[in-house]
């Protein structure tokens, strides 16, 4: 397995964190848990070679081949499987803040759901689709899905900035500020806040702050050889150990022992390059 990172085109800098072309001539390996966790952000996936599955709660899901795919953020692990042939595939993660900017409608009806591009944008999507799928060229794929959504983001032309201030607050301080406290700082109440942000997120500001908190520790110790996550020195993000345990379970599914014991190579690899 191997990843390759792509530039994003400027236009683009403040909707998408990250461009990935993600390649392995066996596909996803079963013996690894491949497991994804949890992220304050949408992603756009263009399945080119091999077809994708998805496991969540024991139930797999398969997706076809040339249908873009959109996933909207979720609030808990799912694993990844795929074809055991050859598997090509682009991987679009967008900023906490760029998904409402790109896709025309309130966001919390894709929260913890898969979504097809097509649905949402019809027949514009149907073109690009099939463009796609006469091309193998991560660069060329890349190139005709940005330009897609500089239209889109152009077209819809939205911005919030309550969202924006609320969002940069709680990333600056990795998920530790108390949500309230932001509140009262801007002089808007935690029920129009959290209304703003089940439409432009999809989810609370409580939510995308504990991800956030979450995702300081994953991030570092995916890109170590660490093997216990309390000898990463991130654990003052965190009440107390079992504060940290209750959470960590939520969002992986294991405890941080058996976790970390786990082959999950699939999910580390989209961090050593952040």
């Amino acid at each position: 397995m191997k990843i390759l990172s792509l530039k994003i085109r400027p236009e683009l800098a403040q909707i998408i964190e990250s461009i990935w072309w993600f390649e392995s001539e066996v596909g996803i390996p079963m013996t690894d848990s491949s497991i994804v966790v949890p992220h304050s952000s949408a992603k756009l996936i263009v399945p080119v070679r091999g077809k994708l599955k998805t496991e969540e709660f024991d139930l797999m899901r398969e997706y076809p081949i040339s249908k873009i795919l959109v996933t909207g953020i979720w609030d808990h692990p799912v694993s990844i499987r795929s074809s055991d042939f050859q598997i090509n595939t682009l991987i679009f993660r967008f900023t906490t803040i760029g998904g409402y900017q790109i896709f025309p409608f309130p966001l919390h009806e894709s929260t913890n759901k898969i979504l097809y591009f097509s649905d949402i944008f019809g027949k514009s999507a149907e073109k690009l689709e099939e463009t796609l799928s006469k091309s193998n060229d991560p660069y060329q794929i890349s190139d005709c899905i940005q330009e897609f959504l500089i239209c889109s983001k152009n077209l819809l032309n939205r911005e919030n900035r309550i969202v924006n201030f609320v969002v940069e607050q709680i990333q600056l301080q990795r998920g530790q500020h108390f949500i309230q406290d932001i509140f009262e700082d801007i002089g808007y109440s935690k029920r129009y806040i959290d209304k703003l942000f089940l439409s432009y997120v999809g989810v609370s500001p409580k939510i995308v702050s504990s991800m956030e908190r979450f995702q300081s520790i994953y991030k570092t110790w995916a890109k170590t050889d660490i093997l216990h996550f309390q000898k990463l020195g991130l654990l003052d993000l965190y009440y107390d150990q079992a504060h940290f345990i209750k959470e960590f379970k939520k969002y992986t599914g294991q405890t941080p022992g058996r976790f970390s014991s786990n082959n999950n190579q699939f999910g580390k690899l989209f961090y050593k390059n952040l």
